[in-house]
């Protein structure tokens, strides 16, 4: 990878802020809008019941989440927020086909989660299926791939977390797939969804503090850069 740009500091310290923004999804979901839910468990509530428009049955079983506005709200924006960060986060990889197959993974799963909150559960059930799902594969791909990455950027922990993060969301993503009764299904949602967004969330974290960082020291590299 060769050396960060004068400008690239600046689309990282936004790229970084995008994706530490996520947290507010974990925050309205869970502070705002479970709790007055009819349904409060986080093993079996899926998370799309957080954003059913109405009281009703839906396969059988009944949501209810008065609150749904904030949960839509919260995935649309963090979805863009998502898609725009891993566009600005491009500068982190070199040009190539595994810097587009990664930055595309982050997009597409961004812009699923959009089309998961704007099609909700109990009114468009297909497309909302086919969005979250290709919202939480896409994006444990490039929390793998980005992880991988990592490993060569002098943070080979946080790369090797990444890793892991991917690998078990994306065995959640199987297991959610083909667990034939409602039990604990929110449950293994949530092994699908949350190690991903959460290391997203925590990568936003790094990158925000390596961008100041820089910004300020302008004669610097962006510490956990490669260069050729």
């Amino acid at each position: 990878m060769s050396e960060l740009t004068v400008t690239a500091p600046k689309r990282l310290l936004a790229g970084g802020l995008l994706w530490a923004s996520l947290v507010q999804i974990f925050i309205v979901n869970n502070a705002v809008v479970m709790p007055r839910a009819s349904r409060q468990s986080l093993t079996d509530e899926i998370i799309s019941a957080l954003g059913v428009t109405r009281c009703a049955r839906v396969e059988g079983i009944r949501f209810c989440s008065p609150w749904h506005e904030a949960a839509i709200s919260a995935w649309v924006v963090g979805g863009l927020c998502l898609a725009l960060g891993a566009v600005l986060n491009t500068v982190l990889l070199p040009a190539g086909r595994r810097r587009v197959v990664t930055t595309g993974a982050f997009v597409l799963s961004g812009l699923a989660l959009v089309s998961a909150g704007l099609n909700p559960y109990n009114l468009r059930l297909a497309p909302h299926l086919l969005s979250a799902g290709t919202c939480f594969i896409a994006g444990a791909v490039g929390v793998l791939l980005l992880g991988s990455e990592f490993r060569h950027m002098g943070r080979r922990y946080w790369g090797v977390t990444g890793m892991v993060c991917g690998v078990v969301s994306l065995v959640g993503t199987a297991v959610t797939a083909v667990h034939p009764v409602p039990t604990f299904q929110g449950l293994f949602e949530r092994v699908s969804a949350w190690p991903s967004v959460l290391w997203i969330i925590g990568t936003g974290v790094v990158l925000t503090r390596a961008a100041w960082r820089r910004s300020r020291r302008p004669d610097q590299p962006v510490p956990g850069s490669a260069h050729t």
